[in-house]
């Protein structure tokens, strides 16, 4: 009897075990829908802020103050989390310095495997983010080469009429103000001549656009159809928000103002994990 007995409580032993090792304990159904009591939790958030804020730091040279929440210390460890909440300033992204960001994911299962170099997106994430640019941050993205790059191809479009030799930006009034050095490639006068231009901006079908363009003011007679023309091909705001977008990930810019000569821009970034 005793030994029939033994026998059932291993076969029920065997079972249960079975399905305990079942239960995947990464998943996003056992993480979210189960209650977990962790007392090495925060230990572990704090030691994973100090981690991202390092590594930030080594890549943007910025200023950070992030707070991770998780599920349990052996799903952290994997790179899953609840919710991360990124503030930096006086961040450096492509030579650029942006004077600050603000980063959130909106979705509350996130998997990253950090293990893979580079790291490997394992659940899908949307992060919203708010970042601001002001007229420095601008005027540098404009000294690259990669717009060198960009005025080239602009001039050929502008060519025989004039070309363009240097771009500057302002932001003023709630107004861009684009200032750039022109010449005549035919007959160049000594000295470039300067015309300046204004522009409010907003955002169309998730990309920035230049309106009301008009002129500020102009040396010579330039029509103000060709300059429209020309500001759109310039777009040196456009060209910054491209330089810094992480091409890896599809973003889509929500709202766009300007705040105390500060451009905010509000947007999301959508990435696609790898099941």
């Amino acid at each position: 009897m005793m030994k029939k007995f033994a026998i059932i409580i291993l076969c029920l032993f065997f079972v249960a075990a079975q399905a305990i090792a079942a239960v995947d304990k990464t998943s996003e159904d056992y993480l979210k829908n189960k209650r977990h009591f962790a007392i090495m939790k925060p230990l572990a958030e704090k030691i994973g802020q100090r981690v991202i804020k390092k590594s930030l730091k080594k890549e943007t040279k910025g200023k950070y103050k992030v707070k991770l929440e998780g599920y349990t210390v052996s799903s952290m460890k994997k790179g899953i989390f609840r919710d991360l909440q990124i503030n930096g300033k006086n961040i450096e992204i492509e030579g650029v310095e942006i004077p600050y960001m603000k980063l959130r994911t909106d979705t509350d299962y996130n998997w990253v495997d950090y293990s893979k170099e580079p790291i490997v997106f394992k659940s899908d994430m949307i992060i919203s983010y708010e970042m601001g640019i002001d007229e420095n941050c601008i005027n540098s993205a404009l000294k690259t080469k990669k717009y060198d790059k960009k005025l080239q191809s602009v001039n050929r479009h502008a060519y025989p009429l004039f070309t363009i030799n240097d771009v500057r930006l302002r932001i003023k009034h709630d107004k861009l103000h684009i200032i750039m050095e022109y010449n005549f490639p035919i007959k160049p006068a000594k000295k470039n001549r300067t015309f300046m231009v204004s522009s409010k901006i907003n955002v169309i079908n998730g990309r920035v656009k230049l309106s009301n363009i008009g002129f500020d003011n102009a040396y010579g007679n330039l029509p103000l159809n060709k300059v429209t023309n020309l500001v759109n091909l310039v777009d040196p705001l456009s060209f910054t928000l491209d330089l810094i977008d992480n091409k890896k990930c599809d973003g889509k810019i929500e709202s766009i103002k300007i705040v105390d000569d500060v451009i905010i821009v509000n947007g999301k970034i959508y990435i696609k994990g790898e099941k």
